[in-house]
């Protein structure tokens, strides 16, 4: 296991994103285009910066969690908490 949380880089993170969705180029529909760039960008990169930010929490959390214990309800709602990102 790693000793060193993960990070991600959101804006590398987002400008890769970007370079990988293929917007059709438009002039008569820039605007719209450029809308929807920016919400494409801005939801990879705060979705990067999410996932950091529960990396950390996660990481640095004092002792491991005994999950053997948990029902399955209970197990599932762990599993849910820990992919909120």
């Amino acid at each position: 296991m790693n000793d060193q949380p993960m990070h991600i880089d959101p804006e590398k993170f987002a400008f890769k994103f970007l370079e990988a969705y293929h917007f059709d180029f438009n002039t008569q529909h820039l605007e719209q285009q450029a809308k929807q760039e920016l919400a494409a960008y801005l939801s990879a990169y705060y979705l990067a910066d999410r996932f950091n930010q529960i990396e950390h929490q996660n990481f640095n959390r004092p002792a491991k969690t005994d999950l053997s214990h948990l029902g399955f309800d209970e197990l599932l709602k762990h599993v849910t908490n820990l992919n909120n990102y």
